[in-house]
């Protein structure tokens, strides 16, 4: 958030900004400028939740957010653990679930797999294509499995 003067127009006069929040115009001595945007202090708000947005911001289709509920509403949540998965994180992928390293096992065995080992993803749980898979197709207990090879 950068707290600046509202900007004069080329010729010179006084040209008041309009908010990118409320679409009124900026009257007020100083105003904030959030990416390509000018807002009045008070309409920068979290879009989600409602809370002021004292000294960073996150922005998506034009509209601000907490921390707190951008990680909740966009981030790339773990198939292991439900927990977002920051963009900085290594993570292994089974079809189109992303999981934490740490929460790359079998949901049966707790074996850690690897790049490269083989498994099933069934109904969003990861099983090892070991005994655990066979012993799934010979009770019948296992309506559709499909078979993936973890990527990193």
């Amino acid at each position: 958030l950068i707290k600046g003067s509202p900007p004069l127009n080329p010729a010179g006069m006084d040209q008041k900004a309009v908010c990118a929040g409320c679409h009124r115009p900026i009257r007020d001595r100083f105003l904030l400028r959030v990416s390509d945007g000018l807002w009045h202090e008070e309409c920068v708000r979290c879009a989600a939740c409602g809370e002021p947005l004292r000294n960073s911001c996150f922005l998506r289709d034009r509209k601000l957010f907490c921390r707190r509920d951008y990680t909740h509403l966009f981030a790339v949540h773990c198939g292991g653990c439900a927990e977002a998965i920051s963009p900085a994180e290594l993570v292994m992928r089974a079809g189109a679930a992303a999981f934490h390293l740490r929460c790359f096992t079998c949901k049966v065995c707790s074996c850690r797999l690897q790049t490269g080992d083989r498994c099933v993803l069934r109904e969003g749980q990861l099983l090892c294509a070991r005994e655990d898979y066979h012993h799934s197709l010979k009770t019948g207990r296992t309506p559709k499995f499909e078979e993936s090879h973890p990527t990193a």
